[in-house]
C-alpha cells in the first residue's frame, strides 16, 4: 500500500511540473510505468559506458542523443523521453572491431559514406589488397620453405660431424656462417609475418566496413558474396537490449556525427518499444541506410500507434 501511495504521489507531483529525485530504482520504475502506459511519462535515460577511443567528448555525445530525442518528440508534442543522470536506460559507446574498423579506413585514406560510389571505392581497394596480400603470401612461403630446406640440410650435417666427434676448420668455419645466415633469414621471416598480418587487418576492416556500406545500400546477395562477410554476422552499428540486467543501448560504430544520431534515433525508437518498417527511408527501417536524420510519415505512424495518439 505505502508503495502504491509512493508511485500516486510521484505522478501527482510530476503531472503539477514538480522536479522530483529520480534515483536508479524510482527512474527503473518509471520506465516500466512508460512501457506499459507508453507516453504518459518519459522514459528516463543515462550514459552508462564511455569509450574515448571514439574520440568525441561526452558533452558531444550527449548533444547527439538529445538530437535523436528531439526526432521522437517533436512530431508528437510529447516528452517521451529524458535524460537523467541516474536513468534506468543506460547508453554505452562501446569501441570494437567495428569501430576500429572504422578508424583503420581513414588511416588508410578512405572516406566511407553510405553510398555507391564509396562502396565501389572501398571494393576496389579490397580487391587490390587481397592481389597483394595473395602474391606475398606467395612469395612468403617460397621463402619459408627454402630456409626449412637449408635448416634441414644444416641440422643433418652438423649431426654427422657431430657423430665423428667435430669438424674441420674450414667446415666449422663454413657452418658458422651458414647458421648466422639462417638466423637473418628468420628474422626476414618475421619481417614478412608482420608484413602480411598487418595487410591481412586492413583487408579484415575493409570487409568489415564493406559489410556496414552494403546493408546500408542494399547490395544484392549475389554481388556482396564475392566480398563475404569477415565476421559471419549482420553489420550492426548499434543495439538495443531488455534482459534481467535492465535496459540499454550500446553503440558500436558510426562514421560521422549525423549517422551517430540517426543509429540512436533508431535505437531509441526500440526503447520507445517500436518495430522495424517497411519504408527504406524510415529510422526505424531495419538497415540503417541513408543519411536523413528525420522522421518518415511510416516512423511516426508507428509512433502515433504506440502512444494511442489519432
Amino acid at each position: 500500500m505505502k508503495r502504491f501511495l509512493g508511485n500516486a504521489l510521484l505522478l501527482a507531483l510530476i503531472g503539477a511540473g514538480v522536479y522530483v529525485y529520480r534515483g536508479p530504482i524510482v527512474s527503473g520504475w518509471m520506465n516500466l510505468y512508460a512501457r506499459y502506459f507508453p507516453c504518459t511519462l518519459p522514459i528516463a535515460y543515462s550514459i552508462g559506458s564511455f569509450n574515448t577511443r571514439f574520440g568525441i567528448s561526452e558533452e558531444d555525445f550527449l548533444k547527439s542523443i538529445e538530437k535523436a530525442e528531439a526526432l521522437w518528440e517533436a512530431p508528437i508534442g510529447k516528452n517521451v523521453l529524458a535524460y537523467d543522470p541516474k536513468g534506468a536506460l543506460k547508453i554505452n559507446l562501446v569501441f570494437d572491431y567495428r569501430q576500429e574498423a572504422t578508424v583503420k579506413m581513414r588511416a588508410l585514406g578512405l572516406s566511407v559514406r553510405d553510398d555507391r560510389t564509396s562502396y565501389d571505392a572501398l571494393t576496389a581497394r579490397y580487391d587490390m589488397l587481397k592481389r597483394e596480400f595473395q602474391e606475398k603470401e606467395a612469395s612468403y612461403k617460397a621463402v619459408v620453405a627454402n630456409m626449412q630446406a637449408r635448416n634441414n640440410a644444416y641440422n643433418a650435417e652438423v649431426g654427422d660431424w657431430n657423430r665423428k666427434k667435430g669438424a674441420p676448420p674450414s667446415v666449422y668455419s663454413r657452418l658458422s656462417e651458414e647458421s648466422a645466415s639462417l638466423k637473418q633469414a628468420v628474422e626476414g621471416i618475421h619481417s614478412r609475418e608482420s608484413e602480411l598480418q598487418k595487410l591481412q587487418d586492413d583487408i579484415n576492416a575493409l570487409v568489415t566496413v564493406i559489410n556496414q556500406v552494403a546493408n546500408s545500400i542494399n547490395v544484392t546477395a549475389t554481388e556482396f558474396n564475392t566480398v563475404g562477410k569477415s565476421q559471419g554476422e549482420e553489420f550492426t552499428e548499434g543495439l538495443y537490449t531488455r534482459d534481467e540486467t535492465g535496459e540499454r543501448i550500446d553503440i558500436f560504430q558510426f562514421n560521422d556525427m549525423e549517422k551517430l544520431t540517426r543509429v540512436l534515433a533508431h535505437e531509441l525508437g526500440h526503447a520507445l518499444s517500436l518495430e522495424h518498417v517497411e519504408d527504406p527511408k524510415a529510422i526505424m527501417y531495419r538497415l540503417n541506410q541513408g543519411t536523413a536524420t528525420a522522421l518518415t510519415p511510416a516512423d511516426i505512424s508507428a509512433l502515433k500507434t504506440q502512444c494511442g495518439i489519432k
